[in-house]
C-alpha cells in the first residue's frame, strides 16, 4: 500500500512538472545598436530594463537574442526569430507596418532639429522646402510631416554633412544625436526642439502579439511599482529639450 501510494506521489509529481513545463514561455527580445539606448550586450538602458524584467519573469525566461542593425532587428520579429524588439515609435498609419505594438509605453522620447547656424530661414516649420535627413529606421514617422525626407545609415555622418553645409538639416531622437553631437564636437550645428513621440515594444501581428504584448505589459508595471523601472530609465524618462549649447 505505502509503495503504491509513493508511486502515485511521484506519478503526480512528475506531471505537476511536465504541466509546468508546458506552461512555460521562454521570450526571445532583439534589440538594435542604438547608443545610448543600446550600446553593447552589457551596456545601455535598454539592456538593463530587460535584465531587470529577466529577473521579474517567472513563467520561463526572457533572452537577449543579439544586437543587430536597426532593419535587421525588425526583420528578426518579422521573420519570427524574435518575439519583440524596442525602441519602436508608431507610425501615423499603423496598417504601413506589418507589426503590432505594446500596450505599455517604454518612454518618451524627444526629437530634435540639427541645422547650419549660418542658414538663417530654416526652422521646424517649414522644412519640406528644404534637402533633410533622418535615420533610415525613423523615416516612416516623418516622412508625412517632411515629404522630402531621405534615411540615413549614420547620425555621425549626416551631422557632418550639416555642419559643412552639405545638408540643410538632421531630425533625430535628442538622446542620440546630443551623443554624437559632443563626441563630433561640430561647430556650425544649431539646435532646435522638434516633436516627442511615445515609444514602445513592437512584436508580431495576431495572438502570439497579443500574447507578448500581455507579458511584457505585466513586467513593466511591475518594475514601475517596485521602483525599478524609474531607476533604470531616470536619465532619459519623460525628455524635455536641453538647450544645452553656448
Amino acid at each position: 500500500m505505502i509503495r503504491k501510494c509513493t508511486y502515485f506521489i511521484i506519478a503526480i509529481l512528475c506531471f505537476c512538472f511536465l504541466v509546468g513545463q508546458a506552461q512555460a514561455r521562454d521570450i526571445i527580445v532583439s534589440l538594435p545598436l542604438l547608443p545610448p539606448l543600446v550600446e553593447t550586450k552589457d551596456k545601455g538602458f535598454l539592456i538593463d530594463l530587460v535584465k531587470a524584467m529577466a529577473e521579474e519573469y517567472k513563467d520561463g525566461k526572457i533572452i537577449l537574442s543579439g544586437i543587430f542593425p536597426f532593419p535587421r532587428s525588425l526583420d528578426n520579429v518579422e521573420k519570427g526569430r524574435a518575439d519583440f524588439h524596442m525602441p519602436f515609435i508608431t507610425p501615423t498609419d499603423p496598417k504601413r507596418i506589418p507589426f503590432t505594438y505594446s500596450t505599455e509605453v517604454i518612454f518618451k522620447v524627444m526629437f530634435i532639429l540639427c541645422t547650419n547656424k549660418n542658414n538663417k530661414d530654416i526652422n521646424p516649420t517649414n522644412l519640406n522646402k528644404y534637402k533633410i535627413e533622418t535615420d533610415e529606421a525613423v523615416k516612416y514617422i516623418l516622412d508625412a510631416p517632411i515629404p522630402n525626407i531621405t534615411g540615413s545609415p549614420s547620425i555621425e555622418s549626416s551631422l557632418q554633412k550639416v555642419d559643412m553645409g552639405r545638408l540643410d538639416g538632421w531630425v533625430m531622437a535628442m538622446p542620440e544625436t546630443d551623443m554624437a553631437l559632443k563626441k563630433l564636437g561640430l561647430k556650425n550645428i544649431k539646435r532646435w526642439e522638434y516633436k516627442k513621440f511615445d515609444v514602445k515594444a513592437l512584436m508580431p501581428l495576431g495572438e502570439k502579439g497579443k500574447e507578448v504584448d500581455k507579458i511584457l505589459t505585466d513586467l513593466i508595471k511591475k518594475l514601475r511599482a517596485n521602483g525599478k523601472y524609474q531607476k533604470i530609465m531616470a536619465p532619459i524618462l519623460d525628455q524635455k529639450y536641453d538647450n544645452w549649447q553656448p
